[in-house]
């Protein structure tokens, strides 16, 4: 690992933050705009976490939380149901967070684990932030004991690299301790005030305790599925989740004694205690957060959002009735697209997960621009399970396709092989249905393409971000022409009915229709909660900017800023 030179400093030079983007639009008068699916609740207009995970109670009775696919750190008031973001793009990608205690040479600092940065960082009470240490690969949990000592948990890799536990002096007078290594993949832990950390042993299915001093693990309960944080009361009872089923399990430390205190819908990922010792677990695939009374295992829901990390939406029929697909990087959904009641399917990071998405007859295709795959579903198996309920049961991916750089924009043909852009490489790529290496590039030369659909006249018609165009790709010929230009960030784009596209400019922050016969611009809406920064995704774009159109002009868009679905209607005239 590499230390900062700042962490002698103790905290040094700051960290601009983002500042609050406002979900006011301005709306043409001849649409009706209505929010479809909401935000989280309680959060600032234009923000919301994306993915939320790492969770812990601070000094001030607070709940802070980090989303690993977001850049921000959230400040959860759990009795006004409020949300505030605390610290913003660039510096606030977070998997875990803690505070530091008042025994601490830095009390009220907080703490966090930049996991795909592979960064330590920290911001004082005085609102700098610093970057404790680098190159720290998928660097995970991190907390403090009572008498404010510092320790940070990293993830292992099978068959690359163990996980490991470090102490930390947060002003690095002292270099880190390697504490233990290979010991069944930490996650969230806490201390026990008696010279030990309580962990999470996610590949034994067990609960340890490490002492900090030796390093030698006990194993105090096993059975548990797959731990990902462990958390005690103030009785010192613990409390472990397991990210699979979401079962919650009090463990007591000196007997080994189990048993079941409620089961919430998976994937959860942490757990905190509040100071009335209600349980709180979080949930990255809708940004939730559930309270669990650990007397009699009653819950409700405190905060929690339709969509997670939205991209790319699609506009299909789906058991006889209207539904939006929306990819999402925790799993796509379905949403009614009258109520805005969402469907979320059951969790599987390597088949639902996405950033694209296309159905037809028979299949549902998948793009996933952070991991460079594609997955192609049994639409009727799907839809014999899963519509209708959240949750339902895993159906299996027909194909999994690798090897992609950037994949954005995809649709389906007729006979279910794919076309898809994408955004690093500026291929117009054809995949095959069902084989693997049967792919060809039909077109290249594209600038930034992201979002892809076909016109009436049967054209296939493409974003290129880079460009500001809209281009028009002839499939008989497999040229391209532009047909609107100047178009600032165009990422997803829907064919209407009377032949023109919605466009949303994430770089305007707008959505507008292009007429592809004449070039010429109509703005619908403006200053839309659009345009935000992810990690590990393709910059500027990172995840795109969805839209999709009904038979009757019917424009939705899906707003990665707060995770909300807007509605444009036009009136009639």
């Amino acid at each position: 690992m590499r230390l900062s030179s700042l962490v002698f400093a103790g905290f040094g030079a700051a960290v601009a933050l983002s500042g609050t983007v406002s979900a006011q639009d301005h709306v043409r008068p001849d649409y009706t705009r209505e929010v479809l699916v909401a935000p989280m609740n309680g959060a600032a207009p234009g923000t919301g976490p994306h993915g939320l995970n790492g969770i812990n109670f601070g000094s001030d009775g607070k709940l802070y939380g980090g989303s690993v696919t977001g850049p921000g750190i959230y400040k959860f008031d759990v009795v006004s149901e409020t949300v505030a973001e605390v610290i913003g793009a660039p510096a606030g990608e977070a998997d875990d967070v803690a505070m530091a205690p008042a025994a601490s040479p830095t009390p009220g600092a907080l703490v966090w684990t930049a996991l795909l940065a592979g960064e330590l960082r920290a911001r004082g009470t005085d609102g700098r932030i610093v970057t404790l240490a680098r190159d720290l690969p998928m660097i995970n949990p991190v907390n403090f004991t009572d008498d404010g000592r510092l320790f940070v948990g990293q993830m292992g890799i099978p068959g690359l690299r163990p996980d490991a536990l470090y102490e930390f002096d947060i002003l690095g007078r002292t270099a880190p301790r390697l504490i233990a290594k290979d010991m069944g993949n930490i996650n969230a832990f806490v201390g026990d005030s008696a010279g030990g950390l309580y962990v999470p042993l996610a590949e034994k299915g067990a609960v340890g305790r490490i002492d900090i001093e030796t390093g030698d693990i006990t194993i105090l309960a096993d059975g548990l599925g797959q731990p990902v944080a462990v958390k005690r009361d103030s009785q010192g009872h613990l409390y472990a989740v397991d990210w699979v089923t979401g079962r919650i399990t009090y463990i007591n430390p000196d007997s080994g004694e189990t048993f079941r205190i409620a089961t919430v819908p998976p994937p959860v990922d942490n757990l905190a205690l509040g100071p009335d010792d209600t349980i709180y677990v979080s949930r990255p695939s809708d940004n939730g957060i559930i309270a669990v009374n650990r007397n009699d295992g009653s819950q409700r829901v405190v905060f929690n959002s339709g969509l997670a990390a939205p991209g790319l939406m699609t506009f299909a029929a789906l058991g006889g009735a209207p539904r939006l697909v929306a990819s999402d990087a925790f799993g796509f959904r379905f949403i009614d697209p009258d109520t805005g009641a969402v469907t979320l399917l059951p969790f599987d990071l390597t088949t639902n997960a996405s950033s694209a998405v296309a159905v037809n007859g028979a299949t549902i295709a998948l793009a996933n621009v952070r991991r460079g795959t594609m997955t192609v579903i049994d639409r009727a198996a799907l839809e014999r399970t899963n519509l209708g309920q959240s949750g339902g049961t895993a159906v299996p991916a027909k194909y999994l396709l690798s090897g992609f750089k950037a994949p954005m924009g995809i649709v389906l043909d007729d006979f279910g092989a794919i076309l898809a852009v994408d955004y690093v490489t500026g291929e117009l790529l054809h995949v095959a249905p069902g084989a693997a290496s049967d792919r060809r590039v039909i077109l290249d030369g594209l600038r930034g393409p992201v979002g892809l659909a076909r016109g009436a006249d049967g054209a296939l018609y493409v974003t290129e971000t880079t460009s500001g165009a809209l281009t028009r790709i002839d499939v008989t010929t497999n040229t391209a022409v532009a047909v609107a230009m100047g178009r600032n960030q165009p990422e997803g784009l829907a064919a209407l009915p009377d032949g023109r596209f919605a466009v949303a400019e994430a770089g305007a922050r707008r959505l507008s229709i292009v007429n592809p016969e004449t070039g010429t611009i109509q703005v619908i809406a403006d200053e839309l909660p659009i345009g935000q920064m992810f990690t590990r995704a393709p910059e500027p774009v990172y995840l795109p900017t969805g839209v999709a159109a009904d038979g009757d002009g019917v424009i939705y868009v899906a707003c990665d800023r707060d995770n909300s679905v807007l509605k444009f209607s036009p009136n009639p005239n």
